[in-house]
């Protein structure tokens, strides 16, 4: 361990593998970040324990059908934000201090300006460099050269925020850094992958899960890790992260899309290490799961992988333990995906990110009521909340 220049303290942690024994059962082959509905690749799946019945068979090939309109919820195309919306301004963001400069103790949300973007300020904002905004709506920069990166963003720059706003992990080829907004400390990670992507933090903030960009290479596969911020253990996770999502009980809901005449399936990984497997019964593709899961239901996006699909898709959300669908939040006329399901502030309460534009939805699932609660100036805007901040800033919103 070193000291730097500002007296705060800096580790290099090394990683110590954590054995494949400790994780149960090999599940179904990865499917990578290609949609769910793209046939399976690699060996054929282990068996897996249906919820129906312990010896049930899987459902005989069949016609699928689409989620039905009366499901379905279209995303309000003209509305006027909440009182007290978030600004989502990437401009003013580019003056702020570091926060060593303004110290914060938690931070609200992370956004980053997308590779795609074609914003006239995109220089001046910076392509994948991480800016914090803090419960009061200010912003914060990261020093990026301290924790070991260059001085301009890596385009791609993989991030990740905690549900309680104190943590935030940064990755790009050159290795994997969690930073403390508490104590404003930092840990470097010497990790053997290549590139760390998909991050994202357990409820508790013990875990930091990761894929390697690579999806094929030692410890993680093609599924991904768990990494133990603290000891510095890694081991390989029997699910695919690019499609779960984690529970508050240390349970992980995986989500394999339809492909032909299969339906799409919602798996439960429990923390004992077994698996339960349900049929959602419709013709979806998963792009990505949402997360933190609700205490009853699991959200995911719903996206085509045919550029003239009939199905416009959205967020889906569904009881997992009986793969029932309960309602379908509808990407705008003739737009594919759209949405993204960010956060359950509730139970009943879902936050929806529209990655195109960069503004942030509430979505009261039972009611079908949709909230315009936060507005992006700037197109094409990568942004990730602190589940339980958000909670706190939205609690009005949020009652029923």
């Amino acid at each position: 361990m070193s000291q730097v220049d500002d007296d705060r303290w800096v580790e290099r942690v090394p990683v110590r593998r954590r054995s494949v024994a400790a994780w149960c059962g090999t599940l179904l082959a990865a499917t990578g970040c290609s949609a769910g509905g793209e046939p399976d690749t690699g060996p054929p799946p282990a068996p897996e324990r249906s919820t129906a019945s312990p010896t049930s068979t899987p459902s005989p090939p069949r016609a699928l059908d689409p989620i039905p309109d009366a499901l379905r919820l279209r995303l309000p195309t003209a509305t006027v934000p909440i009182q007290g919306a978030i600004d989502i301004d990437l401009m003013s963001a580019v003056a702020a201090p570091t926060v060593d400069e303004a110290p914060v103790g938690t931070a609200m949300l992370l956004a980053q300006l997308l590779p795609d973007s074609t914003d006239e300020d995109r220089d001046t904002i910076r392509v994948g460099h991480p800016y914090l905004m803090t419960r009061t709506g200010d912003w914060r920069q990261l020093d990026l050269q301290r924790y070991g990166f260059g001085a301009v963003a890596y385009r791609e720059l993989s991030t990740a925020i905690s549900s309680d706003g104190r943590k935030v992990a940064l990755a790009d080829p050159s290795g994997l850094v969690t930073v403390d907004l508490q104590s404003n400390g930092f840990r470097r990670y010497d990790l053997p992958v290549d590139h760390a992507v998909a991050l994202e933090w357990s409820a508790d903030g013990a875990t930091l899960f990761l894929k390697d960009r690579t999806s094929s290479r030692r410890p993680c596969g093609p599924k991904g890790c768990a990494l133990d911020v603290t000891t510095g253990d890694l081991g390989p996770v029997p699910y695919d992260l690019f499609h779960t999502t984690h529970g508050g009980a240390g349970q992980a809901f995986e989500v394999k899309g339809s492909a032909r005449s299969r339906p799409a399936r919602i798996i439960t990984h429990h923390a004992g290490g077994t698996s339960t497997v349900a049929e959602l019964g419709h013709r979806t593709s998963s792009y990505t799961a949402g997360g933190p899961a609700a205490g009853r239901h699991v959200a995911f996006s719903h996206c085509s992988a045919r550029p003239r699909a009939r199905d416009n898709g959205g967020v889906v959300v569904v009881e997992p333990s009986e793969g029932t669908v309960v309602a379908m939040l509808a990407n705008g006329q003739g737009r594919q995906c759209q949405l993204v399901p960010q956060a359950w502030l509730t139970d009943r309460t879902l936050l929806v990110d529209d990655w195109s534009s960069g503004d942030l939805w509430l979505w009261d699932v039972p009611s079908g009521r949709v909230s315009y609660v936060a507005t992006s100036r700037t197109p094409l805007v990568h942004v990730q909340v602190a589940r339980e901040v958000m909670a706190q800033r939205f609690a009005a919103t949020l009652r029923p």
